[in-house]
């Protein structure tokens, strides 16, 4: 579907709202990075919907594992969209109803992980070969509970099995009221380019509103993704693990409104610290800093010693010491943007090149 032929769905508010999709961008599902304080973090920069890390539909029924303190975290978050990976329709849908109690907004099916370890289980995208298995999926799911029902998949399995758009009709035809898909078959991991046009062909065989996905890391690559599709908005994965303000901007971007410019030195440093707080206070120290490695290692781009920088910040045990490389980082990038960053009462570091 080309752009001049898409649905104007800013005119479909109230369609969108009921699903959470009301600003049409969405922060992506990412196992061990979209956590509680992630989510948190995501919201405190702007607008922008989120979406749990997958939660195992049985893991989840029986609270073993990791799976309670996922649950738990939506206990208090409201809006919230939850996101089960499952095999069995009757354990899925008991798992949706739990997460309906506990005041899930929207419940989504995960038909796209293409990770080795879920898909050996034929979670995840390897779902998508069993088209029989998918809808009883989406009838016992649907049949379950009351609040808004999605799936987010893959073009297919392989490029031999482009069979997004007959499973998009068979989830209209079971009640959902929404889809997302991202632009590779699960055989691609995430080689090549996300295929926006051949999302379209999803958006073609349905009349749901279809979120777009796959290597959006800008405001121009979401009009792009947008152009190319068809699709009601956009949802961002690794481009907002990297510059997390990318969700808020285009918010306002797709909407007409001009963007708050992409924060400077000080701020970022703000921001990150900010983060490994609500890292710390979660998940407890240790935990707390393995868990924001990630996120460290995505901010600390841009200068010539960077990887100097997360080499020193993530090595590190004691998180004081963590933050005064964060900071040493961001007054060198500071004045290498031209901004003005003060150091904060911390020692001086010297970091090898």
């Amino acid at each position: 579907m080309r752009s001049d032929t898409a649905r104007d769905w800013s005119q479909q508010d109230a369609r969108l709202t009921r699903l959470g999709w009301r600003d049409r961008v969405l922060l992506a599902p990412m196992s061990g990075v979209t956590d509680r304080p992630f989510r948190d973090h995501i919201r405190s920069l702007g607008q922008g919907q989120v979406v749990t890390e997958m939660i195992a539909s049985e893991a989840a029924i029986r609270e073993i594992k990791d799976s309670r303190k996922l649950n738990q975290a939506i206990d208090d978050e409201p809006g919230i969209i939850v996101q089960l990976a499952g095999t069995e329709p009757a354990l899925i849908a008991e798992a949706a109803r739990m997460m309906e109690a506990r005041g899930a907004h929207t419940i989504d099916l995960n038909f796209g992980c293409p990770a080795r370890k879920v898909v050996h289980k034929a979670s995840g995208s390897a779902v998508m070969r069993d088209e029989a298995l998918c809808g009883a999926i989406f009838d016992a799911v649907r049949a379950a509970i009351e609040v808004p029902l999605t799936v987010k998949m893959r073009l297919g399995w392989d490029d031999d099995s482009f069979n997004a758009p007959k499973l998009a009709a068979l989830a209209e035809r079971a009640g959902l009221d929404g889809i997302t898909v991202h632009g590779r078959t699960r055989c691609q991991f995430y080689k090549g380019q996300a295929d926006w046009r051949r999302v379209g062909a999803v958006v073609e065989a349905t009349t749901l509103p279809v979120l777009v996905n796959g290597d959006i890391c800008s405001r121009e690559d979401a009009d792009r993704a947008l152009a190319q599709s068809g699709a009601a908005g956009v949802m961002i994965g690794r481009g907002a693990q990297d510059r997390p303000w990318l969700i808020d901007q285009t918010v306002d971007h797709l909407a007409g409104r001009r963007p708050r410019k992409a924060p400077d030195a000080a701020t970022r440093s703000a921001q990150l610290c900010a983060l490994i707080d609500r890292m710390l206070s979660y998940h407890g120290t240790a935990h707390g800093l393995r868990q924001v490695r990630k996120h460290v290692s995505s901010a600390l781009l841009g200068i010539d010693k960077a990887a100097a920088y997360r080499k020193a910040a993530n090595t590190t045990d004691d998180p004081a010491q963590m933050i005064a490389v964060i900071h040493a980082f961001f007054i060198e990038a500071g004045a290498v943007e031209g901004d003005g960053i003060t150091a904060p009462d911390t020692p001086a570091l010297t970091i090898a090149a």
